[in-house]
């Protein structure tokens, strides 16, 4: 994996209202992921084709979204990190726009960042490149770090 890092600048507060943010610009790449769903008799695969910044892997990844938990608690380390406040990545439509699954270094309290995906977060993590066939899911990012 090589280094990559997509910089944005923050205050000191570890989020911000959603009104206030841009797309992070690390979204315009992930949206360049191509796939291709193929369907033959009783085979299935997705072909997927990534940027060449991102097709082996990133070790030091920074992105910044919102983040909607995948755990039950009052902590988890399981996220899905979306680029726009209030997004859902369990709605079934394509329209619900990219979406990055997210292991944390560390659980984090759910009620820190929201429930409801309307706080951004500044990530950094090991982003990696899922090529199985079987999915659409392209990405998933793990050791993850909130920055500050």
């Amino acid at each position: 994996m090589r280094a990559l890092t997509a910089l944005v600048t923050i205050g000191a507060a570890t989020t911000t209202p959603a009104w206030a943010e841009e797309v992070h610009p690390a979204w315009s790449l992930i949206e360049g992921i191509e796939r291709e769903e193929v369907i033959s008799g009783d085979d299935y695969a997705v072909i997927k084709r990534f940027p060449a910044e991102i097709a082996g892997g990133v070790d030091e990844f920074e992105i910044a979204g919102y983040l909607v938990p995948l755990g039950f608690g009052a902590e988890t380390a399981d996220w899905m990190l979306v680029p726009e406040a209030g997004m859902c990545p369990f709605c079934g439509s394509s329209e619900h726009g990219t979406a990055i699954e997210v292991s944390m270094a560390e659980p984090i309290a759910v009620d820190e960042i929201g429930e409801d995906a309307t706080k951004r977060v500044v990530l950094r993590g090991s982003l990696h490149a899922l090529k199985d066939p079987q999915t659409f899911q392209a990405l998933y990012m793990t050791g993850a770090v909130v920055k500050g």
